[in-house]
């Protein structure tokens, strides 16, 4: 939107009762939002225009990291470390779907390579060129998510299919690596989702159908698990969900390679899920030459290397 104001018309005495009432600073940034004073007066006597714009508060940054500032938190959050670093590929949907289908049972059930691209790109369509949330795609990949009912036992979910699934490509990737789930006895019954997260819708819908998403593994890295769960409830509204455990496999799965590589790649933390107690979540970690799943994070922490998923599926 452009509106355009031309204040030709109006004398200076007009303009100077209009602006009665203002107080001093107001009417200096006004000064100041013309170019200076020569500026003003030049549109004052109908020789320039002044054209007004919205102002757009993107809430990605060019590398597609979420802005801070823009997206209203007051927990901690710090500058990324861009020492740990992750670079998602394009790996095409026809390997991908190849990939994610192979890694889960037979009996589990996952849309077709022609509808997994028809989603994909639907949603891509649908926000690539939005000026808030495009540049969200810049980290971002696609992902296939199973139709499963994780909404019984999260934590029997995790422990049972997707976990086992990552470190079953993690050691095909890197067979001379070692995997550990160090909460492989302590899961069942133990992990809940957050609400106000937009987690829970997204495993509801995987209760009822196997579905397209895109996966971007460290848009907010530098931020605590406490601002980035304070980030959704601006980004709920444009059909994104915080990443928990079953989604964050997933994308570990499709992208073995790059997101478990070596140390210097982000820690990913399952930031919509609590373990045991409100008090902690989950996360996923390579450290040398392993790669690690559940050890518990603490909320309030801002770590230039940490970051929580974030998935666009709706």
């Amino acid at each position: 939107m452009s509106p355009k104001g031309d204040c030709a018309m109006s004398t200076l005495p007009e303009v100077l009762e209009k602006l009665r009432g203002l107080d001093a600073p107001k009417q200096l940034a006004i000064v100041d939002g013309f170019g200076g004073r020569e500026n003003l007066e030049a549109w004052l006597r109908g020789e320039k225009r002044m054209t007004l714009e919205d102002v757009i508060r993107k809430l990605f940054d060019h590398t597609g990291r979420c802005i801070p500032a823009h997206l209203g938190i007051t927990s901690k959050a710090c500058d990324e470390n861009r020492g740990f670093n992750v670079e998602l590929p394009e790996l095409g949907y026809g390997k991908l779907h190849q990939i994610i289908t192979g890694c889960f049972p037979k009996e589990m059930e996952f849309i077709d390579q022609r509808r997994f691209v028809a989603e994909a790109e639907v949603l891509k369509k649908k926000y690539t060129g939005d000026e808030l949330v495009g540049n969200f795609f810049k980290r971002a990949r696609p992902i296939l998510l199973p139709r499963h009912d994780a909404q019984k036992d999260m934590g029997a979910s995790l422990n049972e299919l997707f976990v086992p699934a990552v470190e079953q490509v993690y050691k095909k990737a890197y067979p001379d690596r070692n995997f550990v789930n160090y909460r492989k006895a302590d899961l069942v019954g133990n992990v809940s989702i957050i609400p106000g997260t937009g987690h829970d819708e997204l495993v509801a819908m995987m209760a009822e159908k196997s579905f397209a998403a895109w996966y971007s593994p460290n848009p907010f890295q530098g931020f605590s698990i406490n601002a980035q769960r304070e980030a959704m409830k601006i980004l709920m509204q444009y059909g994104f969900a915080l990443a928990g455990g079953v989604d964050t496999a997933v994308a570990a799965v499709a992208y073995a390679g790059e997101m478990s590589r070596d140390f210097k790649t982000p820690v990913y933390t399952c930031s919509a899920l609590s373990w045991r107690s409100a008090g902690y979540s989950l996360r996923f970690f390579a450290c040398g030459f392993e790669f690690f799943f559940g050890l518990p994070d603490v909320l309030f922490g801002a770590c230039g290397r940490g970051s929580g998923g974030l998935v666009l599926f709706r």
